[in-house]
């Protein structure tokens, strides 16, 4: 867990804490006295039951205190002509041992009874109720995104420290947008009371401005889709509303679009970041269940893809009660469920023979009713969320380990006839390790790779073994699954996603097989022309610096290099070219003994010794033969 993950992390404990130790003030648990301490007004807590009943072990009084108290922890009763008497008393008095004091009578307390004092206190704090799952989640969520931001954390710091911030927030996770604004609003967790949000669609003019009277730290908020309800100089004016009274104004969204460009601009905090991955669910284990944790989710990693959960997903996952074991086991359930019903929305939706076959089209007027919501459930019931790439995702295998008794795991290593290949991969690891420790800025790293040759000649081979020496995801796909969708908008979104689930795993390896198929660019007046125009100019786009793509190594393979565009392979993009020849007979050699292992040897033996009894009856039949023409 990172250091700003653990202190978000940490701040909502201490808001549960406090907000246990106040509502068992308020039911008369604690005392409380209001003291003034270098400047700072402070409560002060001091238990008002039987401390002599606590033994010192900290898990056996924290239960005990959870079954004879827990009810005074929760917030009191609302005034209310109905009385209710079960689980809690009208009043509490509290059975003090004999010679025992209260806090704040005057009379003088040993060291001793002001430790077992402060240890009850911390007790009633951490027996409250914990943090909710959907914030624990949010908050690491936030520090990720905090983490992959351009600007330096300090600066992060000046701008929320400002009077009217405008902060920008986008991720493409399912449930995003309302776990966001839930975390937003937990008193304490944003320094200057509790926020109060109003939707960008109340803010007028200047003279029908609708505030609020209520009490906190107003701030505006543009959630999701509903942004774009309001744009252009309407939007504008009423940022310039709300920033002119000192109103903080904050968007979140699930899709980058939805954020509209004015808003964009006058961001002092702009903050992004994936889909949820493999070191994300690490994370979330470990504020869960500690070290211990990790060892559960080893299982886990090798078959699953984290990319595929939600933010509801993980709430279902990490219920209360549940050991780590557990919660992987409901993980890789959601993320399987999750990944067939993609899987199976890809097919229902491209094969045209499916939606005419006994199933009626939808009618157009039903579209919107089966929209789906923020949190990525459509409205039947079923996982759904933007259509992905098509791309697979494939994880590194263990290091130091076989795949077969005498057969090596598949490595760059390990591998023959690649040649200047594996030495641009064999660098490219000693490179990573570099970015890794931060002494090697991956700009000067060499991450970018057209590979070329013969069909047959192991491109996506070395690709899986770029994978397992580098130790980081490899993300598979062609241009001809990004051609499957036939439109253009379709062509370029799988494209454009595909990326984005390449860089939600980084560092990670994308290799893009047959990229010949983008074409080069064509003249204006020839058919089709815009068409393959415009994907060669979307992958030039997403191939150089105009999208970031720190963490990203790019392989791209073809069988035919001069049918790619000049434009692809220059310096920025696929610059590096190497080309893999066809195996020489050592080459070969060395192929069958890595993957034959010990089974060659004792082929080459037996082999041996049939060649040996076949040359000598060869050579006593010419013998025999010359015999008889002598004859």
């Amino acid at each position: 867990m990172s250091k700003l993950s653990r202190v978000l992390v940490r701040r909502l404990e201490r808001i549960a804490r406090r907000e246990a130790q106040r509502n068992a003030h308020r039911n008369g648990l604690l005392h409380m006295k209001i003291v003034e301490i270098g400047g700072h007004v402070m409560r002060r807590y001091a238990p008002a039951f039987d401390t002599s009943r606590l033994s010192g072990d900290h898990d056996r009084d924290l239960a005990w205190l959870r079954r004879n108290f827990g009810g005074y922890l929760l917030p009191p009763p609302q005034s209310s002509d109905i009385v209710v008497t079960e689980g809690r008393p009208h009043a509490f008095l509290a059975p003090f041992p004999s010679g025992g004091t209260q806090a704040g009578s005057g009379e003088h307390i040993s060291t001793t009874d002001h430790a077992r004092r402060a240890y009850a206190v911390d007790l009633v704090g951490r027996a409250g109720r914990a943090p909710l799952v959907s914030n624990i989640v949010a908050a690491l969520v936030l520090a990720r995104a905090i983490e992959n931001s351009r600007p330096p954390f300090a600066k992060i710091v000046r701008a929320a420290a400002m009077s009217a911030p405008v902060v920008s927030l986008h991720a493409p996770i399912p449930g995003f947008e309302q776990a966001m604004r839930r975390l937003i609003e937990v008193p304490g967790f944003i320094p200057g009371g509790a926020p109060n949000g109003i939707d960008g669609d109340y803010l007028y003019d200047d003279t029908s401005f609708a505030g609020s009277e209520s009490s906190g730290r107003t701030y505006i908020q543009f959630i999701g889709v509903n942004v774009r309800r309001v744009s252009g100089a309407a939007l504008q004016r009423r940022l310039v509303n709300a920033l002119t009274r000192d109103y903080p104004v904050l968007a979140i969204s699930e899709k980058s679009e939805c954020i509209p460009s004015e808003i964009a601009i006058a961001a002092d905090i702009d903050l992004a970041t994936g889909w949820l991955d493999y070191p994300f669910i690490s994370t979330m284990i470990e504020a869960m269940h500690g070290a211990a944790g990790i060892a559960a989710l080893e299982q886990w990693r090798q078959a699953y893809d984290a990319h595929y959960l939600t933010i509801d997903d993980v709430v279902l996952a990490f219920r209360p009660g549940r050991s780590a074991p557990e919660v992987i086991a409901v993980l890789a359930s959601l993320t399987e469920r999750n990944r067939i019903a993609a899987r199976d929305g890809d097919d229902s939706e491209d094969d045209p023979a499916s939606s005419g076959a006994g199933k009626p089209s939808k009618p157009k007027q039903d579209a919107a009713s089966s929209e789906k919501t923020s949190s990525g459930k459509d409205s039947g019931g079923g996982w759904k969320r933007d259509k992905p790439s098509g791309a697979e995702v494939i994880q590194p295998e263990p290091m130091n380990e076989t795949v077969a008794p005498g057969r090596a795991s598949l490595t760059v290593e390990t591998l023959s006839g690649y040649g200047k290949a594996r030495t641009w991969a064999l660098d490219l690891k000693v490179d990573l390790a570099d970015y890794r420790t931060g002494s090697l800025a991956w700009s000067d790293m060499s991450t970018k790779l057209l590979l070329y040759g013969a069909p047959g000649t192991g491109k996506t081979t070395f690709a899986r073994a770029l994978c397992n020496s580098l130790q980081i995801p490899l993300v598979v796909t062609s241009v001809s699954t990004w051609l499957q969708g036939g439109h253009l908008n379709d062509v370029i979104d799988k494209m454009a996603k595909t990326f984005a689930e390449a860089r939600a795993l980084a560092p990670s390896i994308l290799f893009i097989d047959e990229i010949d198929g983008i074409g080069k660019r064509q003249p204006a007046e020839q058919e089709y022309a815009d068409y393959w125009n415009t994907l060669v100019n979307k992958a030039l786009e997403l191939l150089d610096g105009a999208v970031k793509s720190e963490g990203l190594v790019i392989v791209g393979a073809t069988n035919r290099p001069e049918q790619i565009d000049d434009a692809i392979k220059r310096s920025g993009r696929l610059e590096t070219h190497i080309e893999i020849p066809l195996p020489d007979v050592a080459t070969l050699a060395a192929i069958f003994m890595h993957h034959l292992g010990d089974d060659a040897a004792s082929l080459v033996r037996k082999t041996g010794s049939d060649n040996v009894g076949v040359t000598q009856t060869d050579k006593e039949a010419d013998d025999m033969a010359g015999k008889g023409v002598a004859q």
